[in-house]
């Protein structure tokens, strides 16, 4: 389903500058005044002179510097099923259309079908951290996640409509074999996961946008604007325009540099011989330790990454794209741990890389480097050393697979 609606169409406060920096695939980073950008090429001055550069060589376009939200400002962050991610004031989620009021004013109205997950009080960083990983061993259930004073748990559910209203969500919960209907206020909930998927043939996305907001959003198409700005179509089918002073950057690395933390695994088994039968046990955290904070190795912090309690396996589908995997490995600063735990990495049932760690070494991290050249599917195991799996972990700081036409 294709919804246009014209959103983010506030003016922000700010000087007008069209100058901007074009980062191409090979070479120097360009600076001109950006003039368009299509599906096709982005057009920029230098000087007196008009440029033409194709995007099939463009890394990134960056307008400004990607924004965020005023400080002290109080917001949800919904995701749609492509991976957009909008900032909102408020919302509503009126039987089957969810109503959204954007930080930069406009509203926008999406099927529920588009949504994946609602997440509120997203300007805190400990929320938006337990939601990464929380959203992701949740998938393929839904549930509404109810925080009793900092306790955080998912509530297992069969997920209704909203109320005619849009401020409570109805859902239904089965006890020994019997559903029992109930419904919650939208506004009391930690948040909401849909098991909503994306549409088999939707569109490839080309480009992330990221605006002076924070809005995420995942691009399938480009049309330049005439005075200068920009409408895009996400893979979910919405549309969206943006102003020329509201667009902080256009990211075309997605396809030529990903992360697996950004990656949907096309497998995941995860187990351990000591604490199953939790669903707020986790073992895959996404750009996170296991403490919920920022990944540390050696002294040095990431904002990307994973961290994998054992037993965890991942299978990601790479189709023969991709030549380089990259992470470094071992057990975090910040986190307590006792024993070994080994990473194995494999492609196509081969073994590519292992690296054992154990907490008792001075360095217990290591920088890994593998040649995924035509590999179809790359598998990443994370075993304990000893009998039991508890009390290890592995940090994959920064992991990511590169085509080879990326200049790093």
């Amino acid at each position: 389903m294709r919804i246009r609606r014209s959103v983010l169409a506030l003016l922000l406060l700010a000087p007008v500058s069209h100058a901007g920096e074009i980062f191409p695939v090979k070479g120097d980073p360009i600076k001109g005044e950006i003039v368009s950008v299509s599906d096709k090429e982005v057009v920029f001055t230098q000087g007196d002179k008009k440029v033409t550069r194709p995007i099939k060589e463009v890394l990134k376009i960056d307008y400004r510097d990607v924004g965020r939200p005023a400080p002290g400002t109080t917001y949800s962050s919904i995701e749609l099923t492509d991976g957009t991610q909008l900032l909102c004031s408020k919302y509503l989620l009126k039987k089957k259309e969810l109503e959204m009021t954007l930080l930069a004013g406009p509203t926008l109205k999406l099927p529920v079908e588009m949504v994946a997950n609602i997440l509120n009080n997203a300007q805190l960083e400990a929320n938006r951290n337990d939601w990464k990983s929380r959203v992701f061993d949740t998938r393929g259930k839904e549930a509404i996640v109810i925080n009793r004073e900092g306790n955080i748990s998912n509530l297992l559910c069969t997920l209704g409509e909203g109320d005619a209203a849009g401020t409570r969500i109805n859902f239904a919960v089965t006890l020994d074999g019997v559903a029992e209907t109930s419904s919650r206020a939208l506004e009391g909930l930690q948040g909401v996961i849909f098991k909503h998927t994306l549409a088999p043939k939707a569109k490839p996305m080309v480009c992330k946008l990221l605006d002076t907001i924070q809005d995420v959003v995942m691009v399938s198409s480009v049309t330049p604007k005439g005075d200068g700005g920009l409408t895009v179509e996400t893979p979910a089918g919405a549309k969206l325009d943006f102003t020329r002073e509201q667009v902080a950057r256009l990211d075309y690395t997605p396809g030529k540099l990903e992360y697996l933390s950004d990656l949907m695994p096309l497998k995941v088994v995860t187990r351990s011989n000591l604490d199953d039968g939790d669903p707020d046990q986790w073992h895959v955290y996404k750009d996170t330790n296991l403490n919920k904070g920022r990944l540390a190795l050696g002294g040095t912090t990431f904002a990307r990454g994973l961290a994998l309690k054992p037993y965890s396996e991942l299978t990601y589908n790479l189709k023969g794209e991709y030549r380089e995997f990259e992470a470094t490995v071992g057990i975090d600063d910040n986190v307590k741990a006792s024993g070994v735990v080994t990473l194995t990495v494999e492609g196509d049932g081969k073994e590519l890389a292992a690296v054992t760690i154990s907490s008792e070494e001075k360095k217990p991290y290591k920088n890994v480097l593998v040649n995924v050249k035509d590999v179809q599917k790359l598998r990443i195991v994370v075993k304990a050393g000893g009998l039991f799996d508890v009390g290890v972990h592995m940090d994959l700081a920064d992991a990511k697979v590169r085509k080879e036409d990326v200049n790093r």
